[in-house]
Parts: C-alpha cells; sequence; structure tokens
C-alpha cells in the first residue's frame, strides 16, 4: 500500500500540470539522446517498450499484458533506481535510457509516454523534497535543471521519429516499417 500512494499522488500531480514541454511553459526539459549514444549504451540500461502490432506492450522484448498502470510504472521507477543493484537494470539513473517504439499508429503509445513522464516527475519530485523540501514544479529553472543533470535526467529516444523526418531510410536504429495491410492481386 506504501508504494501505490506515491504514484496516486504523481498522477495526480502531473495531471494538473502537463502542457508545454509535457510539465510547463517555463523550463525546457527534454534530453536529445543521439542513436549513438542508445546504440553504445550497455544493454542494461536500455529499457525498451514496443507497442506491437496488436496494441500489446513489449518491454525488453518480454509480452506484458494485463500489467496495470501502477505496475507499469513501478516497473520503470524500478529499472531507473534500481534499488536492488540488479545487473540486468540500469547501473545509475544518469545511464539509463529509455526507448519508445510502436509498429504503426497506436493510441498506446502516447499512453506509456506518458506514462513514462509520469515516473520521471516523480522521481523528480521526490528527489525535490527531499533536497528543497518542496516539489519538482515549485523550483526555479537552475534546480530543476541541477535534479535533472545530476540525477534523474530525461533520457528518452522515441525509436523510429527520425525516420520518419529523414530522406535516407535506416538513418536511426528503430521500429523496421510495417504497412500492417497486404494488398491482394
Amino acid at each position: 500500500m506504501k508504494t501505490l500512494l506515491p504514484f496516486f499522488l504523481i498522477l495526480l500531480l502531473s495531471n494538473l500540470s502537463f502542457g508545454q514541454q509535457w510539465l510547463d511553459t517555463t523550463c525546457k526539459i527534454e534530453n536529445e539522446i543521439t542513436n549513438e549514444e542508445y546504440t553504445s549504451a550497455q544493454s542494461n540500461n536500455i529499457l525498451t517498450l514496443i507497442i506491437d502490432q496488436e496494441g500489446k506492450l513489449l518491454m525488453n522484448g518480454q509480452k506484458k499484458e494485463g500489467l496495470s498502470e501502477i505496475q507499469f510504472k513501478e516497473l520503470v521507477y524500478d529499472f531507473l533506481s534500481n534499488p536492488s543493484s540488479v545487473k540486468t537494470k540500469s547501473d545509475s539513473p544518469k545511464q539509463a535510457i529509455i526507448a519508445l517504439g510502436s509498429y504503426g499508429e497506436h493510441k498506446n503509445y502516447d499512453l506509456i509516454l506518458r506514462y513514462v513522464r509520469e515516473v520521471y516527475l516523480y522521481a523528480w519530485d521526490a528527489y525535490s523534497e527531499e533536497k528543497y523540501q518542496v516539489i519538482y514544479s515549485d523550483l526555479d529553472c537552475k534546480k530543476r535543471e541541477k535534479i535533472r543533470s545530476k540525477n534523474f535526467p530525461y533520457n528518452i529516444i522515441e525509436l523510429g521519429k527520425d525516420e520518419e523526418n529523414s530522406k535516407k531510410p535506416g538513418s536511426s536504429p528503430g521500429i523496421p516499417p510495417f504497412a500492417g495491410d497486404v494488398s491482394d492481386n
């Protein structure tokens, strides 16, 4: 029950504060993860979240059906913070990279991205309350940047997004194209 309360609190806070770059209009949050950083990272530091053709979630290649929102957020937070020092999870939050992708257009993709952002907001809030005794969104940009850069940087890469905008096929790692339909003769 103790682990559920913080997630309900973060859900409430995040619903109140989504905007410009999903939080507010005051400070830039987005980190640009390059393809080189993504491909050169150790496999334990990468959490790959893919929405397959059926709209089901694959987490590091394993289907995760029947996973509640809270369970999903706990898994992502556990991957980031790795409190038990498990070798298959990130070495530290600074090295953790979350890769998101989808086979085609799925409404679940936006939902998964929102959940991941809520996990980051929870991590930032927890650290902010510990260090500054205020919630993250009440801090100025300089203190927010300190929290993100030194503790929980927003290391998200959306697989396949660069491919859509690029003229060169295969310019970024990601989901192979899948039209979803086969045209009959």
